[in-house]
């Protein structure tokens, strides 16, 4: 079955396309076209690797030409548009996946935005599908999954200084405990086991034991009126929070009712999972959150609906563009990739880094 793009071609196509032919061994040949201008992009989002056209070469050569760059840029331009000009030549690109592939419609969805050649091989025992879980699981071509990812971001700010270090986690997500690393002895981590987001606070931070100790001293001379006001424990610098998404828009405004300023609260990437709006991100203000730059710029400039799928869709278009450099023959790029920094070497495993931002209002504002 053959399919030419053109600039008519709705969006919807695309889902008839997975009808036709998701269910049979039929192929699907994805012609790429020079694209209309839509309006010059900017510089930098020409390393989010999102689409090609040769209008886009030639505004990277512009830039070059401008001298407006200095060494570093310079050099990254030049790698740029040696990669974008080896995808760009290449005739024809081939994906082979399973009939049944979970995410056929969000593949071909992503093959139209990338405006390349692609021609997909259905029903076949050599597929190159990207994984069962984008999110849990290691996605084919990549060093690591995300979530080890998320892990590896968080322990670089633990590791960076000796601050004492409060963990807490649910069952789900214990196995990653071992993984969390720490120059302090002070490593606590507790498996949140209750179902009073206040009352579990207030224990954990050491509330509850201040109020007790204060009950104490009061009844040595129940005379003599204390102003009191419950501290919480003053040993730790830091709460990482690992819980399922649901749990963390309880947890954050309880850890903070009981122990305010005192701690930096870092969050699993887990707690982006259910976020259907920006605007629920308000929920974790001034905890720090492994998301990437390319998520919080579309934020800014009021260019992202939602988030809720934002985790999986990123992974595969990363999965999905890895399949292009390889056979582009790319040896190296630098991406600013959605899910967060990703770094690709020919012959080897994608690394992916996901940089630890604050939750604030500064985020909904360009």
């Amino acid at each position: 079955m053959i399919l030419k793009k053109n600039t008519y071609l709705m969006h919807f196509i695309a889902l008839i396309i997975l009808a036709s032919c998701s269910s049979t061994s039929k192929n699907i040949q994805v012609n790429s076209i020079e694209s209309d201008a839509t309006g010059s992009k900017d510089f930098q989002e020409f390393f989010n690797y999102q689409s090609f056209s040769l209008d886009d070469l030639k505004e990277i050569q512009r830039i070059i030409d401008s001298d407006d760059l200095n060494q570093e840029q310079l050099r990254d331009a030049k790698l740029l548009k040696n990669n974008y000009q080896k995808i760009l030549s290449r005739k024809q690109y081939s994906l082979e996946l399973e009939s049944y592939q979970q995410y056929s419609k969000e593949i071909i969805e992503l093959i139209y935005q990338l405006n390349l050649p692609v021609h997909i091989t259905w029903d076949t025992k050599n597929s190159s599908s990207p994984a069962k879980s984008l999110i849990a699981d290691k996605v084919n071509g990549f060093c690591t999954s995300l979530y080890d990812d998320a892990i590896s971001s968080i322990n670089k700010t633990s590791t960076q200084t000796s601050d004492s270090i409060l963990v807490i986690y649910s069952e789900e997500y214990a196995s990653f405990i071992k993984d969390l690393k720490s120059k302090d002895a002070s490593f606590i981590a507790v498996k949140y086991n209750s179902i009073n987001f206040q009352e579990f606070s207030a224990d954990v931070l050491g509330i509850n034991f201040s109020e007790e100790r204060f009950k104490k001293i009061s009844a040595l001379n129940p005379n003599q009126n204390i102003n009191f006001t419950p501290r919480p424990r003053s040993d730790l610098n830091k709460v990482i929070i690992i819980l399922g998404p649901e749990e963390y828009k309880s947890m954050i405004p309880a850890l903070r009712y009981h122990g305010g300023s005192h701690f930096k609260y870092i969050n699993f990437i887990s707690s982006l999972e259910k976020v259907s709006n920006p605007l629920q991100l308000l929920d974790y203000e001034d905890s720090w959150v492994p998301i990437s730059k390319y998520i919080t710029t579309k934020i800014q400039k009021d260019e992202l609906a939602s988030l809720e799928k934002f985790l999986e869709l990123g992974t595969l278009h990363e999965w999905l563009l890895i399949q292009i450099l390889e056979q582009a023959g790319v040896q190296s790029a630098n991406i600013s990739g959605v899910t967060g920094n990703i770094f690709f070497k020919s012959n080897s495993c994608t690394n992916r880094m996901i940089p630890l931002q604050k939750i604030s209002t500064d985020l909904f504002s360009s």
